[in-house]
Order: structure tokens, then sequence, then C-alpha cells
């Protein structure tokens, strides 16, 4: 048979429902008011980076890859038709002026320098025989003129006789005439032996001066096929580094082809490469800075490969100051084409926290917390952001990647 529970067991068992009922309702009100807070995102001041929007000069660019590659590059080309024998550089090696770079079988060049040797000793004996003929000649006209004077001393002396004889009557007029027209045809004789002489200087003369063309000819000849030797010889014209040169020993190089490509050190510029999606950008004449330790070097858009080649697009950069000691072949630079400039515009910093859209939700703070805005970007420099619309000047936007809180309204501070 049940009993009744005792009256005082009934009171502490129903003080302890109460107790736990209270309890719980207290905590349940303590998180309803600690919730919010404990809900709302929060970052370490500290582990953050601010920068704030001010006004001043801003440059819109493209920015790209690039390479300091030398000014200048001459060329070594083969002056023969020659079998490449040895191959003393290779390239990247750094050469002298005077420094022999490949050596070229020219056993065919010497063989053609001496059948213009021989052609030239032929010619010159032929002079020379020219001017002992001539000589000979002259002698001969000397002395067949000097017997002629003879003669024709006589036969005047005699002509002058018998105009004597004549006058007195011991001669006939008939014998008189015929010593006086012996005496005009010895003078005649004399004197076509005498124009001979002439003639035959020039007639020699002509000849001498044809044989001295020719001579001088083979000389030329001979001159340009010393000097092609001599360039056979493949030696640098310059100093700088080689960047090609005939790749293969035994391979045939034509005359005029090229055998090698030194690069002048002394000057440099800039070859650079940027996505296509760019090119519609480049201008040649375009001011470019290019970062050499951390500081800009001048310089403008001299020309555009129009070839696209792997989405890219490549190009070459004057700079003003092609002799900078601190320029070094292949050096790796970065490259900022100026597309766009602005003299005095509102411009915030440039950060991880936009992503180079014209419009962005950036967060500005405010006191211990940060709000959202939509800001508005125009050109995108190397250091600052144009601000178009959304910030005002003074305003102090966090430029750390903020992206895990763009959806947010509001970011307090811990």
């Amino acid at each position: 048979m049940d009993q009744e529970l005792d009256a005082s067991y009934r009171y502490r068992r129903l003080g302890r429902r109460a107790a736990w009922i209270l309890g719980i309702v207290g905590l349940c009100g303590v998180v309803l008011v600690l919730l919010p807070g404990w809900l709302r995102p929060a970052v370490a001041r500290e582990q953050i980076r601010t920068g704030k929007v001010d006004r001043g000069p801003i440059e819109g660019i493209v920015e790209a890859s690039g390479t300091v590659i030398p000014a200048f590059e001459g060329v070594l080309s083969s002056p023969v038709e020659a079998r490449v024998e040895k191959i003393l550089k290779r390239p990247g090696e750094v050469v002298t002026a005077g420094d022999e770079i490949l050596k070229l079988d020219t056993s065919a060049s010497r063989l053609d320098l001496e059948k213009i040797q021989d052609q030239l000793a032929k010619k010159a004996n032929e002079q020379q025989q020219l001017r002992l003929s001539l000589e000979k000649s002259l002698n001969d006209l000397r002395g067949q003129i000097e017997r002629q004077k003879l003669d024709a001393e006589v036969l005047s002396y005699r002509a002058d006789q018998n105009r004597k004889l004549l006058a007195d009557g011991l001669v006939s007029e008939q014998n008189f005439k015929a010593s006086e027209v012996e005496a005009k045809k010895a003078n005649i004789e004399l004197a076509q032996l005498q124009a001979s002489v002439e003639g035959a200087r020039r007639s020699t003369a002509a000849q001498l001066q044809g044989v001295e063309l020719d001579l001088a000819t083979l000389r030329k000849e001979r001159d340009d096929a010393l000097r092609l030797l001599v360039l056979a010889t493949t030696r640098s014209d310059r100093s700088g580094v080689l960047t090609w040169v005939v790749p293969q020993e035994g391979a045939t190089v034509q005359r005029g082809s090229v055998i090698a490509r030194i690069a002048d050190l002394d000057s440099f510029r800039v070859e650079g490469t940027v996505s296509d999606i760019h090119s519609s950008s480049l201008h040649a004449g375009q001011l470019v800075r290019v970062m050499l330790d951390g500081k800009p070097l001048t310089g403008r858009l001299s020309s555009i490969d129009p070839t696209i080649e792997n989405g890219t697009v490549k190009f070459k950069v004057d700079l003003d100051e092609a002799r900078h000691p601190k320029l070094r072949n292949n050096l790796r630079v970065d490259v900022l084409v100026v597309t766009d400039s602005r003299a005095n515009t509102l411009r915030v910093p440039k950060g991880p926290f936009a992503q180079g859209g014209t419009t962005e939700r950036v967060f500005v703070v405010q006191g211990d917390h940060a709000v959202r805005r939509d800001a508005r970007f125009g050109l995108s420099g190397y250091d600052f952001y144009e601000v178009l619309d959304g910030l005002d000047q003074g305003d102090e936007v966090i430029l750390s990647d903020m992206k895990d809180y763009e959806r947010l309204e509001r970011v307090n501070f811990k």
C-alpha cells in the first residue's frame, strides 16, 4: 500500500526543479544578449594594411616583363665561298676586337689569287715587251732618218750645183730638173721618217695605255682577293658578346652569308613581352619606364612585333640612358608602358583589395570598425588606382585582401 510523501521532501524537490528552470532561462538570456557580438566578424587591426585617399598625379600603365639586350648587333659575313674548318668561339663568349672566331678553308680563294698574280706578271711582261719594241723601232727610225738626212743633203747639194751649171750652159735643163726632183723626194722621205717616229710613239703609247688599264684592273682584283683572304680569318671587328655563330664545322658558307653575330655591350635596350590583350594599347613612341633596382629608367617604345606568339606580343624599348652602369645583358626587368596620365586626381594606393575591375567593394576605416563601400576606379598605375567615385579625399581604405568579408556591410577590429 502506497504511502504519502513527506511534505519537506516534496518542497525540496520542487525547489530543485525551479532552480534548474531559472538557470536555463538565465543562460538563454545571456546567450541572447551576447550572441550578436559573438557572431559579428572581426579582424586584427595590426594584420591589415591601410592607405589614405589623396590627390596627385597618376599614370595609366600596361605592365610587361622585359629583358635587357644590346642596343646594337653587328654581323660578320663570309667574304668568300668556303668551308668552315674550325669554330673557335661559341655563343655567349665575350670577344674583343681582333679575336678570331672561326677558321675557313680558303684554298680555292688562294688559287684564284695565284691566277690573278700570274696574269698580272704576264701583263707586266707584255708591257715591258712593248716598251722594248718601241725603243727598238725608234732606234731603227733614228738610223733611217740620219741616213735620209745625208741623202737629202747630197741631193740638195747636187741640185744646187746643176742650177749653177745650167746658168753656165754646162748641163742640160733635163738633168737639172731630175736632180731637183730627187732632192725634193729625199726631203719628203725624210719628213715621212720623222713623222713615223711620232706615229710609233703614239701607237705604242696607246698600246701601253691599254696594258696599263689591264694592269690596274688586275691589281684591283689582286688587292680585293688579298683583302678577302685577310677577312676570311673571321676576326671580330668590335668588342662585345658573341650571340650567334655558324653551328657546324665542315659546313659550306656562301659569299656574303652571315657567319657570326656580335652584340655591342656598351649600350643597351629592352625587349618586352606582354599579353596580346594589351596589343591595342601599344603604340610606337609611347613613354616607357623600366624598373631597375626599384628605380625607373625612362625610354620610348620604338617598335612592335606584328607577330603574336603563344598569346604574347613583343616590343622594343630605346632607353634614354642606354649606357647606364647597372644595365647588363639578359637582365630581367619590369616594364611599364604609359598609356595615359592625370596631373591631379583622386588616387588610392594599390593593394590586393582590388582585382583590377572598374568597380570594387572596399572597406573604409571608421574608428574601431570598417564599413563597406562600392568604389569606381579609372586608371591603374604602378603605385596607385585612380578613384572616380565612391571614396573621398582623406578616407582610410583597407588595402589588404578582404574578399572573405566582401558580403558584409561592416567589420569590427579586434
